[in-house]
């Protein structure tokens, strides 16, 4: 295809789009405001388009990209699809409300390796998701003179498949935090996203599900005992 093409396509496909949103984190209605594209010495061609969060009013940036063809002396492009987003949504995980269950020192190391995760410092992310994995257990009660192994296992008050999670954490943490003998040992982008899922589940566990059913019994408690008090007012 060609650039009017091209043009044509991303007018189609950004008139009505529905994307998780950056800011609110919600999978919304966003309206594109504008659009422009530059182009590449090759030929590649990378579209911008500014769309505005219908819910929370706040604007964001997605990129498209065309290939062009290397074989062909004429335009002929081929849709690559969405490149880029800005801002980053560093944490598709959870939601600031189950955040709002995590302990703060714990939250703060989990949003440090999210950052590093996201601009590619891999080795660094991976440190920060095992010293939150460390700070959890010494919440939940492990002995911090204990070495994370030593704490994980100590845990009776974890099932086996939990620990086998802290247990991953653990070991692609020693990897960022603890160079190999010969110095070689590499982290890719799939060894930080298959961390960043364990340590997100291992807090659903210890910490938002406990915190959401205290919440839901004592909501449902708060009306058996409204219930009761109608029942002695009649």
């Amino acid at each position: 295809m060609d650039i009017k093409q091209a043009q044509k396509l991303i007018d189609e496909a950004t008139n009505d789009l529905i994307d998780l949103c950056p800011h609110c984190g919600a999978k919304v209605h966003i309206v594109r405001e504008w659009s422009g594209y530059h182009l590449f010495h090759r030929g590649d061609i990378e579209f911008y388009i500014i769309f505005r969060c219908k819910p929370c009013q706040k604007l964001l940036l997605k990129t498209f990209f065309f290939r062009q063809n290397p074989y062909s002396s004429n335009q002929d492009l081929e849709a690559k699809g969405w490149k880029k987003k800005f801002p980053l949504l560093l944490d598709h995980l959870l939601t600031n409300e189950e955040k709002e269950f995590i302990p703060e020192q714990v939250l703060s190391d989990y949003e440090e390796a999210i950052k590093c995760k996201a601009i590619g410092a891999y080795k660094a992310s991976c440190a920060m998701f095992r010293r939150a994995l460390q700070g959890s257990l010494v919440i939940l009660g492990a002995d911090p003179k204990l070495s994370l192994i030593g704490q994980i296992n100590s845990l009776q008050s974890l099932p086996d498949d939990i620990k086998d999670w802290a247990h991953q954490i653990r070991i692609f943490g020693n990897w960022g935090a603890h160079p190999d003998k010969d110095n070689l040992k590499d982290i890719k982008g799939e060894d930080v996203e298959e961390v960043y899922d364990f340590t997100s589940k291992f807090f659903v566990y210890v910490f938002i599900m406990p915190e959401r059913v205290k919440l839901s019994r004592a909501k449902r408690e708060e009306r058996l005992k409204k219930s009761l008090e109608d029942e002695s007012d009649e």
